[in-house]
């Protein structure tokens, strides 16, 4: 993954329900640490320094999210140098 997540300008990451049940075990400051680790992780690139369960947490997480960033980097990738037509044109912005 690129060190400066910023620079690919995806605005965002998904978060997905089925880690709801994983995320439960953890206490509402781990589930405030991993936020902020994956917001950190998904703009900067940054590797976390969490410990434990919100590490573990963390690593499959990330792992979703590293596969999210090269679909959307291979959309472009496409996308680049050709005509945006129909609803990619309006929701992919590369």
């Amino acid at each position: 993954m690129s060190k400066d997540m910023s620079k690919d300008m995806k605005k965002s990451f998904v978060l997905y329900y089925d880690y709801r049940n994983h995320l439960a075990l953890l206490s509402d400051e781990e589930r405030g640490r991993l936020l902020m680790a994956l917001f950190d992780y998904g703009e900067y690139g940054k590797e976390p320094e969490l410990t434990g369960a919100s590490l573990m947490a963390f690593s499959f997480i990330r792992s979703q999210l590293d596969r999210d960033a090269a679909k959307y980097a291979e959309t472009c990738r496409k996308l680049d140098g050709q005509e945006q037509v129909g609803w990619l044109e309006v929701n992919i912005s590369c």
